[in-house]
Formats: C-alpha cells, sequence, structure tokens
C-alpha cells in the first residue's frame, strides 16, 4: 500500500493532515513522514486498517458513509500484471544477478577441477545365431550319404552368447583380468588390476580372497554389457578414471572373455570326443563279435536250405548291418568333433574394437553450465520474489513502470559499487585458485601445464580476482572515509 492511498483512505474519514494520520494510527508523525516521502507504507499498518472494522476516526461523516473495511484483502489485487513482475525483479537485481553467477561458478569450477573424469572405452560384438553343436552344412553333406546327425541345437552350456553377461560378473573371469599388469598415471609404474582397484601401491591389510572379493564389485560397475533387442549386435564398455587405462582393460576383456567361451567349447567337444571313443571302441567289439559269429555260421553250414537256418542267417547279417550302422556313425560324429575341436575361428566377430577415448564421459561443460544457469536463474527469481513479498505494493501501472525504471538504473549503480558482491566474488575465486592454476592439461603447451584453452581461462581468471579484491578494497576505504 502506497501513501497516496492511506491519505485518501484518511480523507475520506476526515482526517486530512499528517499529524491527525499519526494520533489515529498511534504512531509518530515523524513515522508518517517517513512513509510519505517512501510512499510505502508498512506491512503492520496494512493489517491494521484491513482487520479493524470500526470506524478509526470519530467522524460522523465516516459513519454515514459505507465501510470498505469488510474485505480481508481490499487494497490489493488478486491478479498479477507483467508490471508487477518487473517491478519485483528490478528491484531484486542484485539477487537475480549474484545467484546465477554463484551457481555457474561452483558447478563450473566442480565439473571442471574437481569432479573426477570417466572415460569408456567400447567394443561392438556380433554375437553367433548358431547354437553349439549344430554342425550346419556338414550335417547336411552327411545325410546325403544316408547319415543321420542329431541336431544339437537344444544343448546349452557355458559358450552360449547368452551366458556372456554372467560370465563379465563371475568370479572365475575376475580372477582372470585381476593378475594382468596395467599402468596407470596415478600410480606412475605397472601394478596388477587387483592392486589398482583395491590397495594401489601400498601393501595390502586383507587377504587375497577378500581383495577379491573387493575387486569383483569394482569390476562389476566399470564393465557393462548391453545387448540389442532386435539384433545381433552386443556392446561391452568400460569405464575408468585413465583413457588409455579403460581402453587397454577393454581389450583384456574382449581376449578373456573370447578365450573363457572357447575354453568352455572346447571342454563340451573334449567330453564329446571322449564319449564317442568309448563307443566306438565298445561298438567295434560287438561288431567284431556280429562278424565272427556270421562266419562261423557260415563256415558250419555251407548249405542252408532249412527255413531255421535261413531265419538264423537272417538274424546275425541284421545284428551286424546295425553293428556296422552304428559304427559308421559314430565314426562319423567323431570327425566332425575333431573339426570342431581344432576349429580356430573366434566365438564372437569383432565390429568395432576398444579406442581411447578423446574425452571424459561424465564431463559436459556446455550442458553443465546452462543447466546450472538455468537453474541459479530460477532460484534467484524464487528468492527475489519470496523478499519482494512483503514488499509488494498495488500502485498504478505507469507509476510502476517509472519506478521500475528507476530501480534500475538505482540497483545497476549499486551492483558496480556494492563491496559485497566484490568480497563474495573474491572469496569463491581464492577459493577455487588452486584448483585452476594446479590442473594439469593432457595436452600442454603453457609452463608443461596448461592447454590454450586453460591458459586463457585462468588468465581470465587472475584478472577478475585482481580487479574483485581491488573493488572490495577500495569502496571498503570509501565507506570508512565517509
Amino acid at each position: 500500500m502506497n501513501f497516496f492511498e492511506l491519505e485518501k483512505l484518511m480523507s475520506s474519514r476526515g482526517v486530512t493532515s499528517l499529524a491527525e494520520i499519526a494520533r489515529t494510527l498511534n504512531t509518530t508523525p515523524q513515522a508518517v513522514s517517513n512513509w510519505k516521502a517512501r510512499n510505502q507504507v508498512p506491512h503492520h499498518i496494512v493489517a491494521k486498517l484491513n482487520q479493524s472494522s470500526p470506524p478509526i476516526a470519530e467522524s460522523s461523516q465516516t459513519l454515514a458513509q459505507p465501510t470498505i473495511f469488510t474485505s480481508p484483502r481490499i487494497f490489493e489485487e488478486n491478479t498479477i500484471s507483467l508490471s508487477d513482475l518487473l517491478l519485483t525483479m528490478s528491484e531484486q537485481l542484485k539477487l537475480l544477478l549474484l545467484i546465477p553467477f554463484i551457481s555457474v561458478f561452483i558447478s563450473f569450477t566442480y565439473v571442471k577441477f574437481i569432479k573426477a573424469p570417466e572415460y569408456i572405452s567400447w567394443t561392438t560384438i556380433l554375437l553367433p545365431e548358431n547354437q553349439p553343436g549344430n554342425f550346419g552344412g556338414l550335417a547336411g553333406l552327411a545325410s546325403e550319404f544316408g547319415v543321420n546327425i542329431p541336431n544339437n541345437r537344444g544343448i546349452v552350456d557355458l559358450s552360449s552368447p547368452s551366458f556372456f553377461p554372467d560370465l563379465l560378473k563371475s568370479r572365475t573371469f575376475a580372477e582372470k583380468i585381476l593378475d594382468k599388469e596395467f599402468y596407470t598415471n596415478e600410480f606412475g609404474k605397472e601394478l596388477s588390476l587387483l592392486s589398482i582397484l583395491t590397495h594401489g601401491d601400498e601393501p595390502p591389510n586383507y587377504g587375497r580372497d577378500t581383495l577379491i572379493n573387493q575387486a569383483i564389485v569394482s569390476i562389476n560397475e566399470k564393465i557393462v554389457f548391453t545387448k540389442e533387442l532386435k539384433s545381433s549386435l552386443a556392446s561391452v564398455s568400460v569405464s575408468a578414471q585413465e583413457a588409455l587405462f579403460a581402453k587397454e582393460l577393454a581389450e583384456i576383456v574382449l581376449n578373456e572373455l573370447e578365450n573363457l567361451s572357447r575354453f568352455y567349447k572346447s571342454q563340451r567337444t573334449n567330453e564329446k570326443i571322449t564319449f564317442i571313443n568309448e563307443r566306438i571302441f565298445s561298438v567295434n567289439n560287438e561288431l567284431k563279435m556280429s562278424e565272427k559269429k556270421l562266419k562261423e555260421f557260415k563256415e558250419r553250414n555251407r548249405q542252408v536250405s532249412s527255413p531255421a537256418l535261413q531265419l538264423e542267417q537272417e538274424r546275425l547279417e541284421r545284428d551286424l548291418d546295425i553293428q556296422k550302422g552304428v559304427y559308421l556313425t559314430l565314426r562319423q560324429q567323431l570327425e566332425l568333433a575333431k573339426i570342431e575341436q581344432v576349429q580356430e575361428s573366434s566365438v564372437v566377430q569383432v565390429l568395432d574394437r576398444p579406442v581411447v577415448a578423446l574425452g571424459p564421459s561424465n564431463k559436459n561443460l556446455v550442458k553443465t553450465i546452462i543447466t546450472s544457469l538455468m537453474g541459479g536463474i530460477g532460484l534467484g527469481l524464487l528468492l527475489a520474489f519470496f523478499r519482494s513479498y512483503f514488499n509488494s505494493n498495488n500502485i498504478d501501472e505507469r507509476k510502476k513502470i517509472r519506478r521500475t525504471r528507476n530501480f534500475l538504473v538505482k540497483k545497476g549503480k549499486e551492483f558496480k559499487s556494492d563491496r559485497r558482491i566484490s568480497g563474495i566474488v573474491s572469496v569463491l575465486f581464492i577459493f577455487g585458485l588452486p584448483f585452476y592454476l594446479g590442473y594439469q592439461s593432457q595436452n600442454p603447451v603453457y609452463f608443461n601445464m596448461y592447454s590454450p584453452k586453460l591458459m586463457f581461462i585462468n588468465v581470465v581468471y587472475i584478472i577478475v580476482l585482481i580487479f574483485s579484491i581491488l573493488h572490495f578494497i577500495y569502496y571498503t576505504r570509501k565507506l570508512k572515509n565517509k
């Protein structure tokens, strides 16, 4: 509520002078003069006027008039116009500029210098569609000669590609890669993966089994297997804090995954060959026995004329044919199993091999700055309207526009000369100075530390820091001299 509305209200009730207004509102004339100079009435006075139902001044003219105190909020409208928003923003201009700056500065400093980078190296593989035991064209070729080779597509073992995600998370796989050595810039020498993930170059405090259990948790977080739903393509991604380390670890993971899958496939093939050899030995003995029996029968019976002898001969020949068929089938299976055993082709086909990541995957400065800027602006607007809530007025539109223009000019000048702002900026920049100056680029050009981009950032950083400190000192002394 502005003072013009208060005067209008008091004059309608027969109170015209400042002294009378002061007596009516139970305050001093100096306070009323201050309200008039600021053109603003305190909120507790407005609340008092809104809550009072009887007339304030003892005037018969006022009693004759209809009261306007029946509404709890008679001086304020429920709608908010554009001029209200502009007025509030102009009043809180310093806050609206300071909050986004603090938000962007903290976000940029954290992402650029404090947040640990994560590099991702990935490989794309083509999984075989045929299951183990499917001999494809060889089985079809054998069937042309009357040998039916069973199709083993229903047989699933650990060499099946469907078990790749489980193999990557298994303890067996972890133990195979934990003893591999890698060079990292963090330790400056080659260490086993188990040491890198657990105790570093310091002596371990726990046994090997405990360290392996700890390392398995880290491995499961660093290695991610992703399978396309409608495709045979799959990807294996490895994340680490160093790009070269991530690439080398991805290569080891791919090789060990192939070796482990090939091992289970070879193990199954060896078991199959062993079983077939045992069956061949047994069937061969039975075949020899059948041949011997048929030979002895023919030697004893040169002339087979009776029906009983003919049936006996047919039975012996039938047994011999069965044994020959079984023996032939087993020999075919043995040859195919041997071909599968010596097959050197990879279990999976690699479409894209791991490469060194060009940049960290968890640092996106542009996105971070835009997000923090928008968040800072939103927070600044929220705080600005919250602060202006208790100082809001319902005045004419033209006065609001004029006051908005005056506030923009006034607050803009205050922003330049406010030593508190330069003090806050100085403290923030001093706090972030070790991170900016102590950060080493991957491809340094200046002082063996900074890239051209980082050198430019540091120069601007130091200039702004010096300017803000001088600004704070200058206006502090100027304030003391007043």
